[in-house]
């Protein structure tokens, strides 16, 4: 499977569309959001990347270490994706602070997810790995196909506002079916390994996805946000950018037993951040009336 043209060519060109698609919701005005709010981005921006990678680290020790502790960090350091700002919208909280934390975190996560990682695969799986995340290729793939081409979309989007709002419903659609078909090529090719692996999977990623949401909702509240402030950081720790975890996975570090707790983690965080919305629209309607 790993050696499969989709995974190895086909997966970094979808991700590529993908981001391109993120930069055509964006403008420089979401920038600028945060001198307008500075609290809720600096929390928000600190939890998503320092609070749940640690937390992955925590919970990956906690439940024995090896491969799948790895994966379960690499699920940990992924940034939200732009379904985090849909689905803030969806719970009545702050949209605005939701896109700008989604931005901030998907550009810094190219420093940040290499070096975690580098950590991560000795600690976890033993010094002598094969499994290896060179920094500096990492650095470089990750700028290919996350920084250059949300910098394409938000270009398009400032030139051809109209093209973009075009194209964009098309290419979410699209990132829904790229990582559909990639679950179902995992599960298919690994048919054997994946009863093992997901039993090996679900308990550590639950854990990490419910004290995700929980460091987001306690944090902000401990920080002085408001509770709609509060929610979006909650909501932006619960959901990942999946996608993009498992080409790092499966194209960079070319396993697919690593990427089982971003496939178990990319399905999981519906069903809580579906809650998080009920709890966001229950606290909204209450503040109306």
């Amino acid at each position: 499977m790993l050696g499969n043209t989709y995974i190895t060519i086909g997966l970094p060109v979808s991700l590529f569309i993908i981001m391109i698609g993120m930069g055509l919701s964006l403008t420089v005005e979401d920038f600028r959001r945060i001198k307008e709010q500075p609290k809720g981005v600096v929390v928000g921006t600190v939890l998503q990347l320092v609070g749940v990678p640690l937390l992955g680290f925590a919970i990956g020790g906690l439940y024995g270490g090896g491969v799948m502790a790895a994966g379960l960090v690499l699920s940990a350091v992924m940034p939200g994706g732009t379904t985090s700002n849909v689905l803030t919208y969806m719970a009545k909280a702050n949209l605005a602070l939701s896109i700008t934390l989604t931005v901030l975190a998907s550009l810094l996560t190219v420093l940040t997810i290499p070096f975690y990682m580098s950590y991560a695969l000795p600690m976890f799986i033993g010094a002598n790995t094969e499994l290896q995340l060179p920094f500096l290729q990492t650095l470089i793939t990750m700028m290919v196909i996350v920084i250059i081409p949300v910098c394409i979309g938000m270009f398009i989007r400032a030139k051809k506002p109209e093209l973009s709002k075009k194209f964009e419903p098309a290419i979410n659609k699209f990132a829904v079916f790229v990582l559909v078909a990639i679950i179902v090529l995992i599960g298919v090719s690994e048919s054997d390994n994946m009863p093992t692996w997901f039993a090996q999977a679900w308990m550590p990623v639950v854990t990490l996805n419910l004290a995700a949401i929980a460091l987001g909702l306690l944090g902000g509240k401990l920080s002085g946000l408001n509770a709609q402030d509060s929610l979006t950081v909650s909501i932006e720790m619960c959901v990942k950018n999946s996608t993009l975890g498992l080409t790092i996975a499966l194209s960079l570090l070319g396993n697919a037993e690593i990427a089982v707790p971003v496939v178990v983690y990319g399905l999981l965080m519906y069903v809580t951040v579906a809650l998080l919305c009920w709890y966001g629209r229950r606290i909204a309607g209450k503040s109306n009336v």
